[in-house]
């Protein structure tokens, strides 16, 4: 038995796993599973101590310990997490946010793992990639990659709320979970659109733009693959914050990991900056007390408005019990026939969260406390789930805006 004394050990480890995989498929003789990475978020550490200061901090060994699954400390920010006698994989605290499971059991283990961790916690939630902020990356990749490097996206449009009252779909019916990378293309008029490209850099954005003026669901960006930085292969993003390494480098696996989460809780914080609100009571000048604000709402527009029975569904089947993948609990209170407000709870944390809805537009109003992670996770479900093409604004800034100045470095980020 491997005695897994030190990160260094585990991480050489892992990078003669990734080559000797990566030669696997090339000679199209894989014997191992692919090494697959899972990124969780847990909270604002700021506002953490703010509202929690005499509870002691959660770890991330509690977090991730189940019956099955146990989290072994190799140093202050390293584990190794075993099930049974067996080790499947390593964890990695990469900052007080955000930590990466790397996974070398099968997928239909580590995927059931890691969906059921998010789902059973109040604390965890995934990186949550739309294709607002895949569009982002991949603006920078064309910028940086080689133009004869291939880059391989995914697109998926899963419109199931519109059939809920014509088939009663169940929530247990619904693929809400992470995707299993051997799966083959779905092409369904009635179901899911879906299709992938793999062209050169070169070529693909042109290609994009093209055909998203005819296909709209190729707005909804379910898999990107970055190109490696160190040789050959890349590696697979998914839009809930898995990414399989196709790579023969893991050192370069986990460098573009950490460097997408950097980006991503960069523009996460900037948004909470921007669209807490703050409620304070000011003075009339008849000295009555009333209430004021101060934040930035998110607003969602669509391309189009969405049909009566599809607002309808979407109201019935995500409020009343904070279901997958909304996770946004709270009671419908109908204002006219075509306009809800919901005072609810986020399930990730189990903040306040306030909605204003139509089939025009949603706007949320996010308190202080609530995770910025509910902006990413709302626009990445809306465009998977109810409409590709949305127009996202924090503030009166867009949404592509604020993704934008980070990923290429500006971080200037002003919504006064």
């Amino acid at each position: 038995m491997t005695k897994w004394t030190s990160r260094e050990m585990v991480l050489e480890y892992l990078d003669n796993y990734s080559s000797e995989v990566k030669d696997q498929i090339d000679s199209s003789r894989t014997k191992q599973t692919l090494l697959k990475s899972y990124v969780f978020e847990t909270y604002n550490e700021e506002i953490w101590n703010e509202k929690y200061s005499e509870q002691p901090k959660l770890s991330i060994s509690k977090l991730l310990a189940t019956r099955e699954y146990t989290p072994l400390q190799i140093d202050e920010q390293f584990y190794r997490l075993t099930r049974g006698n067996q080790t499947v994989g390593f964890v990695e605290e990469i900052n007080n946010r955000f930590s990466i499971m790397y996974s070398i059991d099968k997928a239909s283990n580590s995927d059931k793992y890691a969906n059921n961790l998010v789902k059973q916690s109040t604390i965890l939630d995934s990186l949550w990639l739309s294709g607002i902020m895949f569009d982002g990356f991949l603006e920078k990749m064309l910028q940086e990659q080689h133009p004869r490097r291939y880059i391989k996206m995914k697109f998926e449009f899963d419109p199931f709320i519109s059939r809920l009252h014509l088939n009663k779909v169940s929530a247990q019916a619904i693929d809400i979970g992470f995707e299993n990378e051997e799966e083959d293309l779905i092409i369904d008029d009635n179901r899911i659109s879906s299709t992938t490209l793999f062209e050169k850099v070169a070529e693909i954005g042109q290609k994009i733009s093209g055909v998203r003026e005819l296909l709209p669901f190729f707005h909804s960006v379910g898999l990107m693959r970055f190109p490696s930085r160190a040789g050959r292969g890349g590696h697979d993003f998914y839009q809930n914050g898995k990414v399989t390494n196709r790579s023969e480098n893991f050192l370069d696996h986990r460098y573009q990991i950490i460097d997408t989460v950097n980006k991503y809780q960069k523009i996460t914080e900037d948004i909470e900056a921007s669209t807490w609100v703050n409620f304070e009571k000011i003075s009339s000048a008849d000295k009555v007390n009333s209430l004021a604000f101060k934040g930035s709402p998110i607003t969602i527009k669509f391309d189009h408005p969405l049909k009566d029975q599809v607002f309808i569904n979407f109201i019935n089947y995500v409020f009343d019990k904070g279901r997958e993948p909304f996770r946004i609990m709270g009671k419908p209170i109908w204002v006219s026939s075509s306009r809800v407000h919901v005072y609810g709870v986020d399930l990730h944390l189990w903040q306040k969260i306030m909605l204003d809805l139509s089939p025009d537009q949603f706007t949320v109003f996010i308190p202080r406390g609530t995770c910025g992670n509910t902006v990413h996770r709302l626009v990445t479900n809306i465009q998977r789930f109810l409409d590709p093409r949305i127009n996202v604004y924090i503030g009166n800034i867009k949404y592509q805006d604020v993704i934008e100045k980070v990923i290429e470095g500006d971080d200037e980020f002003d919504n006064k």
